[in-house]
């Protein structure tokens, strides 16, 4: 499974303490799901089935995913310790809304994540008076206090701003207060779910429709990697997974529920030339997932 793989995406848990109305765990914002199960992957699966060999032949780990917020995967950091025992020179990194634990447990994650190349991206979409009109029951003054408990260890921080009609003005600003922080990079970006998510009262900066036909440049054949998902299923990606459990803009993806995750392993090169699935036009296009980002500056 995991030859000819460098990198390795993993959604340990689809456990959140969010309710972000683009996330496909709920329904705009509302309820869980009907298509997913709440769970995490213990220190135990990974023991049993991500085993030193593999992680040995991996260059990178990071946790992320569609569903959950790394930081709620209840052994985390004991996952990570276990990946960078097995591997002292794999590049580990996740991405967190930055509102759980507390300053202890994020500090002990930047003594973990120690490697040249370690890093936590916090998403955090504005400054304290807009970030929680999208990341919902996040709280403001706990993802700054985490991040800079984070930070004080010498641990890598990546800020990422998603950016709405509601923030777009606050940019420059997030910029600056990322700096003060230590942060390394700051990143904004414009979500690609618009061609789903229609109801709801976020504004784009600038609506676009996503090619759909045409050259795709495929995140995954570009980074040799997989995506696990929080019950262990193997997929292409971590967009193919979202699209197909997500309830909102189903009928979009018809064309990969006739597959399973394993079939669509295969199914998704086949047709990347000539009729690739709706989800990798949407969500690679022609010009690649980097179309997202409006700014992209390394601080430090």
């Amino acid at each position: 499974m995991f030859e000819n793989i460098r990198e390795l995406h993993i959604e340990p848990t689809s456990l959140c303490n969010a309710e972000c109305p683009m996330c496909a765990r709920n329904i705009y914002g509302d309820g869980i799901n009907p298509n997913i199960t709440l769970g995490s992957l213990t220190l135990e699966w990974f023991k049993s089935n991500i085993l030193p060999q593999h992680i040995r032949n991996l260059e990178k780990i990071f946790f992320c995913g569609n569903l959950g917020d790394p930081a709620a995967c209840p052994e985390l950091l004991d996952i990570i310790q276990y990946l960078k025992t097995c591997n002292t020179e794999i590049v580990l990194g996740l991405n967190t809304n930055g509102g759980l634990k507390t300053a202890t447990w994020w500090r002990k994650l930047g003594q973990i994540l120690n490697g040249r190349l370690d890093y936590c991206v916090f998403s955090i979409d504005g400054l304290e008076d807009t970030n929680h009109l999208h990341r919902r029951k996040v709280d403001w003054k706990k993802v700054i206090e985490n991040a800079k408990a984070y930070i004080s260890t010498g641990a890598s921080a990546h800020w990422d701003m998603l950016v709405f009609k509601h923030n777009a003005h606050q940019i420059d600003d997030a910029r600056s207060m990322a700096k003060d922080l230590g942060f390394t990079w700051f990143r904004s970006k414009q979500t690609d779910r618009w061609d789903t998510h229609t109801e709801t009262e976020l504004q784009p900066v600038d609506r676009y429709h996503r090619p759909v036909i045409g050259k795709i440049a495929c995140e995954k054949e570009r980074d040799s990697s997989l995506f696990m998902d929080y019950t262990g299923k193997i997929w292409p990606c971590c967009h193919m997974a979202e699209a197909y459990f997500n309830k909102i803009g189903e009928e979009l993806h018809k064309d990969i529920r006739q597959f399973d995750n394993t079939q669509l392993l295969s199914e998704y090169k086949k047709r990347l030339r000539d009729v690739p699935f709706y989800i990798c036009g949407r969500a690679c296009g022609t010009q690649g997932k980097r179309f997202q980002w409006k700014t992209e500056e390394r601080l430090r």
